[in-house]
């Protein structure tokens, strides 16, 4: 055995053993000792907050503590030469307690409320502070008479995981001012990261986060009783509150390096719709180029998917066919499509979105990139929308497509090019390339006002994606074109979990291939490029005719 190894079990070994001994311990006995420890702990964090507390304030003030020290020493002194008669203690020992109640007082805060004592230390820090931190940073004017006029720092919140403080502008100054300054500011007050949020045209609140890294979090199966089209809860973000990705009527690009945790966003979106896909609200379809590795473990949700770059174009002329249909009805009738049962939300998840757009064959790539550009013009509105991963943001690996969608995801990257490629002008407020490599599922997220969020995705494991593909399993095996001219009929009336079950875990690649629209299928508006013909070989060109012999000049005489 490797010696680390043995290392490792043996001190696995020893922690059982000690837990088993104190906290471990059955029965009423155990649950008396677990009372001891919890209690000796929580006295044992109380002293030392008001230790702690008091010792600042004693090395913030050293001169009331010694002056009341010498004081009761003197007190104390004259008692003992002076022969008093009687207690000679109480005295002097009740002036040095009234020369430190200042700082015994702020220890009975600190170890009775010490999040109250906490945070309200920490805002007048930042008061002291902000008149030369706001000068240091920019955020100041000097005036003609020598004054210096600086941003007024109004409040101090504290909320989960961050800090905002509240600044209003002066005469002349702008919240732009404000805005350039946060990067400094950031630094200046040891924050990881920053927000800006507007609230009124003189205030800003700058949200300066206190935590660098996110807890990890697993999904549990999905609520039954929680069907929605609309958006999806996916993660937690660095305040601690849920965040919910939308997706109806958008289209969602999701990029990040190699083990960065893109399966985490594929299946929390996936896992949030499972509810609307078993109940016919929203339609699956996938296309998966990694051989089927990623949707194959949840193929019961799925209506039709496609492992290859030759079934993927397949899959997207069905699609696109959806789109003609559904638009033609929705003409003149509405501008926007309602999920409905019998007429769902069709939801198109694209892993490896790389494979597809410029590794694939020239003519499968070109027409792959035609077909996704006219779904993602004319989806939106028509209830088709798309999510994408994909490794590479750059125009090369995505085509032309990538500034078709209209929301983006930053998991890690691997430089700062790549961020500003996918979130453009806000990359300096979501660093994606310095997320930490032991965080998979942590990215930025753009939000609705225009914000990058931080956002650590749920993580989901093979056996609650396979458990939950059998819960909601999509009601019928239709094939995902049954708005073209012939309807494709189900599979024996069985559903997909069925279908899924009786094939050993595994279907079909494409889902009934029979039903897929062939080239005589696609709209006359969309023709499929035609193969072109091998040019015929030029002729050999006649060869020239000589050209003549110039004569040649005659010999100059003396007289010239």
């Amino acid at each position: 055995m490797n010696p680390a190894a043995k290392f490792r079990d043996y001190d696995a070994r020893a922690r059982s053993r000690i837990i088993a001994a104190t906290t471990g311990r059955p029965g009423r006995l155990g649950l008396l000792w677990r009372i001891l420890v919890r209690v000796a702990v929580f006295l044992a964090r109380r002293s030392w907050g008001f230790t702690r507390a008091c010792g600042t304030w004693a090395v913030k003030h050293p001169g009331v503590p010694v002056v009341g020290l010498v004081l009761a020493f003197l007190w104390h002194g004259a008692l003992v030469l002076a022969e008093w008669p009687g207690d000679r203690s109480t005295g002097p020992l009740l002036l040095l307690v009234a020369s430190m109640s200042p700082g015994l007082l702020l220890g009975l805060w600190a170890a009775l409320f010490p999040w109250h004592y906490r945070r309200r230390t920490n805002a007048w820090a930042i008061r002291r502070s902000w008149v030369k931190t706001a000068q240091a940073c920019g955020l100041h004017r000097l005036e003609r008479d020598g004054t210096v006029t600086v941003s007024r720092l109004r409040k101090v919140l504290h909320g989960r995981g961050s800090v905002t403080l509240r600044i209003q502008t002066f005469e002349g100054q702008t919240l732009d001012t404000i805005r350039r300054a946060a990067p400094a500011l950031t630094t200046a007050y040891s924050a990881h990261g920053y927000d800006t949020v507007q609230v009124t045209p003189r205030i800003l609140d700058l949200v300066l986060f206190t935590s660098a890294r996110l807890a990890p979090r697993s999904a549990g199966l999905p609520n039954p009783d929680k069907i929605t089209t609309n958006a999806v809860p996916v993660g937690r973000t660095r305040s601690g509150d849920e965040c919910r990705l939308v997706i109806q009527g958008r289209h969602t690009f999701v990029v990040g390096a190699s083990g960065s945790g893109k399966g985490s966003v594929l299946w929390s979106v996936v896992g949030g719709l499972a509810p609307a896909v078993h109940a016919g609200l929203v339609r699956l379809w996938g296309v998966d180029l990694k051989k089927g590795l990623e949707i194959e473990t949840g193929r019961a949700l799925f209506g039709q998917v496609a492992y290859s770059a030759e079934d993927a174009v397949r899959v997207l002329r069905a699609l696109l066919a959806v789109i003609d249909e559904r638009g033609a009805a929705m003409r003149g009738v509405s501008r926007l499509h309602v999920p409905a049962a019998g007429d769902p939300l069709h939801v198109l998840i694209v892993d490896e979105l790389s494979d597809l757009m410029a590794y694939a064959e020239p003519d499968t790539r070109r027409e792959a990139e035609r077909l996704m550009s006219k779904i993602l013009t004319q989806g939106r509105a028509l209830g088709v929308v798309v999510l994408s991963c994909g490794q590479n943001p750059r125009q090369e690996a995505v085509g032309g497509t990538r500034s078709l969608y209209t929301q983006r995801i930053a998991l890690r990257l691997d430089s700062e090019t790549e961020t500003v490629m996918v979130l453009e002008g806000l990359a300096p407020l979501g660093p994606a390339h310095t997320i930490n490599r032991n965080d998979p599922g942590t990215a930025y997220l753009v939000t609705e006002d225009g914000t990058p969020v931080l956002v650590r995705f749920d993580y989901w494991s093979d056996d609650l994606i396979r458990a939950t593909a059998l819960h909601y399993a999509a009601p019928t095996d239709a094939a995902a074109a049954p708005l073209l001219d012939a309807p494709a009929a189900p599979r024996s009336g069985m559903d997909a979990a069925e279908a899924w079950a009786r094939a050993g875990g595994r279907l079909a690649v494409v889902a009934n291939p029979d039903d897929m629209p062939t080239d005589a299928d696609v709209p006359e508006d969309n023709p499929a490029p035609r193969p072109r013909k091998p040019r015929a070989p030029r002729k050999p060109r006649a060869p020239r005719a000589p050209r003549a012999a110039r004569p040649a000049a005659a010999p100059a005489s003396e007289e010239d």
